[in-house]
């Protein structure tokens, strides 16, 4: 006992105390190997990136680099510790690696931390080439797109991908390396955006996420580049051009005229005056826009919400809206002028009443008058009157909060939302806990660990005469040692936080890693060939440059050394049109992709009737389209958890309505698993996406 304690003694004053415990631990070869020779790549230097980067550095590891194209935002800095408030604006991967490097054991002298500061889905920088030249790679993302595309250049370059993502408490950690037989990032169904219906969000609102993505779209209206962008705008001339075309048809046509007549904007020309005065200046502007915002205000809540109870809207309805009268709206301004967010006792989470959401309404209309003069002279004339939504952005949080609140009110929705509770709903931030970003970023290092410690057996195997062992080794890989880890918030029944499982097996269906066959059925006779490219190859399966081929014979091709403008004819063309014969009921397509290492055959059945469900709405003709039943990758639920949430980040354009990510509700542990599972990174923000007529 003695001579041990001696020998530790001895450990501790030639190595660094830090790096220790994995000389103890994994041996001095793997040491030595982490301190000279591993070569890591690290995608994201968000929240779970710093806190990997911190423990990659205290661990000796003197060879990274990073990839990221964020900048710093005052909102990082309470849980993104490699950064501080004199940081601000500067790129996050090239301060986190600096900041990194001097945490390392030797003070950054025998270190390498490479910033690059890009997109990771960049096919010309971030390669399969590149990819290669690493002995593993790190996740650390916040949308899907780049997790796909990370994900296959691990799998064509045969590179071990240690992939994790925390929401709130949640968290997840897994490895992805294809020699080993385990399953994919994109084996299992990405989730979809649920989707509200326009009549939901523009007349019959009933939970708060509806009146929050109406507010937003009244920023756009009153402040957009293009007032026609957002949903609610109404176009009155149109409405005449209608109005005169039906006077010329049939008298049974009189009752229709009457109706769209009926249907007159009530707000158009408020909006319209309003954003004239906004891109004026007089000596008493201010005056002349504080009275059209309270003109705007009537016109909105008062006078619009009439009109739609006059026309038996809400017929149906337990209760009816109550609009905001015009003695209500002046009231409320003469009574205190000023709004609740520069009143010295505001507090974010304080919930306005209506006069205070009133007074807060007209005095960000003000503030926005203000601060297009300050910028007045380097706008040009597309630019937006004010910068585009942001839930960062201190003026249209505002803005957005009491405009929704104002028509919570009118709806009788509860609860009437906090400025910090409506700022939750607009981005759909699920806290960040950077305690879970630790937990994973640790999580994640030991699988690397893992995976080096597996990675030295082979090479000292391969040396060796036994085949049969290397063999045996060879076919179980990391699986063996590394494991999918779930961090719960709520224990197991033995008391536990992190749950680790074995690695699952690929699911045989994946088109990415199994090569899979994907059935497709869509109207070959509408489809054209660009909305195939764009829509279903790029948008949907993540393809970057597609090479597409009816039987031998190429019909579009992209990438390095294509001839692209040889085949740019057929983008144009309908599917049965193209060259070859075309594509029809039952043809197969193979499409191809060398940035990623991908070649898929597409079975195509033509289908012309589509079913649409009751209280559903009619899609777009490039919406009709079924991909292998659901998704060619998809499993069937075991049933052992609740249906996922949507919480992708990919936008997905659809003309139908508005699609919002909404924030998970758990009730099972299995339910945690599972919903986390698809989750995104910790602390980026999924926005609530628009729905324009289009990562």
């Amino acid at each position: 006992t003695r001579d041990r304690k001696k020998k530790m003694t001895n450990d501790t004053t030639t190595i660094n105390p830090l790096l220790l415990g994995i000389k103890q631990t994994y041996g001095q070869t793997l040491l030595t190997k982490i301190q000279t020779s591993t070569r890591i790549l690290l995608v994201g230097a968000g929240g779970i990136g710093c806190e990997l980067l911190k423990n990659l550095a205290l661990c000796g590891f003197t060879q990274i680099e990073i990839i990221d194209l964020d900048t710093i935002d005052v909102s990082n800095l309470n849980r993104q510790f490699l950064f501080r408030s004199h940081h601000v604006g500067m790129s996050k991967c090239s301060v986190a690696s600096q900041v990194s490097l001097n945490m390392l054991p030797s003070g950054g002298k025998q270190g390498r931390y490479e910033a690059h500061l890009g997109n990771v889905l960049d096919t010309t920088r971030f390669t399969v080439p590149y990819i290669k030249s690493f002995d593993l790679v790190l996740n650390a993302l916040d949308n899907i797109p780049a997790r796909r595309r990370v994900n296959r250049l691990c799998l064509a370059a045969g590179t071990p991908l240690v992939e994790a993502g925390t929401t709130g408490y949640l968290g997840q950690v897994t490895v992805i390396d294809k020699a080993s037989n385990v399953e994919c990032y994109e084996c299992k169904a990405k989730p979809t955006q649920k989707v509200y219906p326009i009549c939901t969000i523009r007349s019959t609102p009933s939970q708060p996420v509806h009146t929050i993505v109406w507010a937003k779209e009244l920023w756009k209206l009153l402040f957009g580049s293009k007032v026609e962008d957002s949903m609610l705008f109404e176009d009155d001339d149109i409405g005449k051009e209608e109005e005169n075309e039906e006077e010329r048809k049939t008298e049974d046509k009189e009752e229709e005229d009457k109706e769209e007549e009926k249907e007159k904007s009530t707000y158009m020309e408020q909006v319209t005056s309003l954003r004239t005065l906004l891109s004026t200046k007089t000596n008493d502007s201010k005056e002349q826009i504080h009275k059209a915002t309270t003109t705007i205000l009537h016109a909105l809540y008062g006078l619009e919400i009439q009109k739609q109870i006059n026309m038996d809207r809400y017929k149906s309805s337990k209760t009816l809206p109550t609009p905001i009268t015009l003695e209500q709206i002046e009231t409320s301004v003469k009574e205190n002028g000023v709004a609740p967010s520069k009143q010295k006792t505001f507090v974010s989470t304080n919930v306005w009443s209506m006069e205070e959401n009133i007074q807060e309404f007209i005095s960000c209309v003000v503030d926005a008058y203000t601060l297009l003069q300050k910028h007045s002279d380097d706008e040009s004339t597309t630019s937006p009157l004010v910068p585009e939504f942001d839930k960062d952005d201190d003026l249209s949080m505002r803005f957005v909060t009491c405009a929704s609140n104002l028509r919570s009110i009118v709806f009788d929705i509860q609860p009437i939302q906090s400025y910090y509770g409506a700022k939750g709903i607009a981005g759909n931030i699920i806290p960040a806990i950077a305690t879970t970003n630790a937990i994973v970023a640790g999580l994640q290092v030991l699988q690397v660990f893992h995976i080096l410690k597996r990675q030295m057996e082979l090479e000292e195997t391969k040396g060796k005469e036994d085949k049969d062992k290397e063999k045996e080794d060879c076919k179980g890989g990391v699986a063996q040692d590394c494991r999918y880890i779930y961090c719960l918030r709520d224990k197991t029944r033995k008391g536990y936080y992190l749950q680790p499982t074995t690695l699952p097996e690929p699911n045989p269906e994946c088109f990415v890693c199994r090569n899979a066959t994907i059935s497709l059925s869509l109207n070959t006779k509408e489809w054209t060939m660009e909305q195939l490219l764009h829509r279903l190859l790029k948008k949907e399966l993540g393809f970057e440059s597609p090479t597409i081929l009816i039987g031998d014979d190429i019909i579009h091709e992209e990438g390095e050394g294509a001839d692209e403008e040889t085949y740019k004819p057929n983008l144009k063309k309908v599917l049965v049109d193209l060259p070859c014969g075309g594509i029809k009921d039952a043809t197969i397509v193979r499409v191809e992709d060398f940035t990623q290492d991908m070649e898929v055959d597409l079975c195509v059945q033509h289908k012309e009737e589509w079913k649409v469900e009751e209280g559903e709405e009619e899609k777009e003709e490039i919406e009709k389209f079924v991909i292998g039943g659901e998704k060619p990758w998809a499993r069937k639920d075991d049933g052992t958890s609740k249906e996922k949430e949507e919480k992708e980040g990919d936008d997905d354009d659809d003309d139908d309505g508005i699609e919002v990510v909404e924030s998970p509700s758990k009730t099972s542990k299995s339910a945690e698993k599972d919903d986390n599972e698809e989750d995104d990174d910790d602390d980026d923000d999924i926005e609530i996406v628009e729905a324009p007529s289009k990562e």
